[in-house]
């Protein structure tokens, strides 16, 4: 009795899908809609329809007003994160990308949320496919009137990761994928760094002076040294970790690249978190240029400067 219920339930499911693909083979027709699959593309949308080719220009359309999802990071290969749209009064429907990156997802204009009455809305559930590179990107809406013509987007900042970041009072993160050795460095306002070759941003007292063995822990600790000495790790990640109080001031965080162990090129992105809120972010790009460079304190080029 519970497969036959299961099965039925199945089955039901699938009218309903079928439906809804339905809808959004109609709507599709004026908005370049396509019957590939998408399975490619690095954003995934749940119950869309996958549009080809470049971000839509803004033809004087309707404007998409805002843009929201749940969580400012999300985890890669989980599609799971609930975004929510506001829209022009004149929109039939939405177009949901990535900067930069082709192809986009069609969804139809929904009813008003509301908090924003007379305001269609537009709605789904993403994710970014196992592969995307971690860190930030910037993630697009723009809607279309019922010939198709879209209007000025509305975009919103979220970083991609392959873990939750620790929730700390303060983490600086430096994530990458490949087999390159990096290493982040990290000058707090104090003076310190903290890097792989000295994983402490504590600078000792002069010498003659008595040193606290418990002082180490109120500053920024590198968690581990990734990929060290071309030894890969799977998903290649550093951070430095205030556990108390960090101090107020200034932050610069540096990346180094130690050596490529073979990759031509090694994307990074820089990260900065306070009690888990994303505060700071960065992408660039490491090549056999950069190895040449002196490495030990100081070393690196300039990702990300903040202040607390």
């Amino acid at each position: 009795m519970r497969r036959a219920r299961i099965g039925a339930a199945r089955i039901v499911g699938a009218r309903i899908v079928g439906a809804a693909l339905g809808a959004l083979a109609a709507l599709g027709a004026c908005d370049g809609a396509s019957p590939d699959p998408g399975l490619g593309l690095w954003l995934q949308v749940q119950g869309a329809q996958h549009r080809p080719g470049p971000f839509p220009a803004d033809e004087g359309g309707p404007a998409a007003i805002d843009v929201q999802t749940r969580h400012g990071q999300i985890l890669i290969d989980r599609i799971n994160e609930p975004l929510d749209a506001t829209l022009d009064p004149a929109a039939h429907a939405a177009v949901i990308g990535i900067a930069g990156s082709p192809g986009t997802w069609l969804v139809r204009a929904g009813a008003p949320d509301s908090d924003t009455p007379g305001l269609p809305s537009a709605k789904a559930v993403f994710g970014v496919a196992d592969g995307f590179p971690p860190g930030p990107f910037t993630l697009v809406v723009a809607a279309s009137d019922a010939d198709g013509r879209f209007g000025a987007p509305a975009t919103t900042e979220i970083v991609a990761l392959h873990e939750v970041p620790p929730a700390e009072p303060l983490a600086i993160g430096l994530l990458w994928d490949g087999a390159a050795d990096l290493d982040i460095h990290v000058v707090d306002p104090l003076g310190g760094e903290a890097w792989s070759d000295d994983p402490n941003t504590y600078v000792p007292p002069p010498p003659g002076e008595p040193i606290d063995p418990e002082e180490y822990k109120r500053h920024g600790i590198l968690d581990r040294d990734a990929n060290q000495s071309c030894r890969r790790d799977g998903r290649p990640a550093e951070y430095v970790i205030w556990r108390l109080l960090p101090p107020p001031g200034e932050y610069v965080v540096r990346v180094d690249a130690r050596a490529m162990c073979g990759d031509a090129i090694a994307h990074w992105s820089v990260v900065a978190y306070r009690m888990g809120e994303l505060i700071g972010a960065a992408r660039g790009a490491s090549t056999e240029g950069d190895v040449l460079l002196p490495h030990g304190a100081g070393a690196g080029v300039l990702a990300l400067r903040f202040a607390l």
